[in-house]
């Protein structure tokens, strides 16, 4: 798909990127002139069969505005996937609401709680956060158990979801207090109708309410 002269900056991006023979390399990242932003410059290329290799198409710049939380694994390397998204498990502790989780008894094997502890939570949140992210790390899991329970963890409301019918299953009660929506707490008028967004290139995240595009090294 050619992108046509007057295309907004974002739609030619993902115009440049629709195909399979598409790639996206961030060349540089950097810190930016505002408060929390971050600056990547990024260039989009096609496959060139006849050439056996990459057709350099065209460079942008991403300002993350207001960065949030970011990891950057792909420099310098082409990945096959760009894209902007609301609803992911790395955004479940910016627009979910927070709760803690409490348990209480003994169960009959405590081994076979934290195992299954540990894969609901991987079926949650994936590699993105890894175990035991939003558990009480004060004692080990098997002493809260042991000692007849206490608090599990504070957490993402899905997580918490996840984890009641895992303990409930094992005998134990649970408890869950809820804490207040994040989206109750923003009193910044210029973000109150915006929602918290994940940039993904390839397996590189940033975290921000805001990106802002445009084509970089053009007049």
């Amino acid at each position: 798909m050619k992108a046509k002269p007057d295309m907004p900056k974002r739609e030619k991006l993902f115009s440049d990127m629709t195909g399979d023979d598409r790639q996206i390399a961030i060349l540089v990242a950097q810190v930016g002139g505002m408060p929390n932003e971050l600056q990547i410059i990024v260039e989009t290329a096609q496959f060139d069969e006849k050439e056996e290799g990459l057709r350099p198409l065209n460079n942008y710049i991403i300002r993350v505005l207001g960065a949030i939380e970011h990891r950057l694994v792909t420099m310098g390397t082409t990945v096959s996937t760009i894209q902007i998204l609301e609803d992911h498990p790395l955004l479940y502790q910016y627009n979910k609401t927070p709760v803690a989780l409490f348990v209480r008894g003994n169960p009959t094997d405590i081994n076979a709680v934290i195992l299954d502890i540990t894969q609901a939570h991987s079926e949650v949140f994936g590699l993105w956060r890894r175990f035991p992210e939003y558990m009480n790390i004060e004692q080990p899991l098997y002493s809260l158990f042991e000692s007849g329970g206490g608090l599990l963890g504070q957490m993402p409301k899905p997580l918490a979801d996840k984890l009641v019918p895992v303990l409930e299953k094992h005998g134990l009660e649970t408890k869950v207090i809820e804490g207040q929506n994040p989206a109750d707490k923003n009193t910044n008028p210029m973000l109150t109708e915006q929602k918290i967004k994940v940039l993904f290139i390839g397996a590189s995240y940033f975290i921000s309410y805001a990106f802002s595009i445009d084509e970089f090294g053009k007049v």
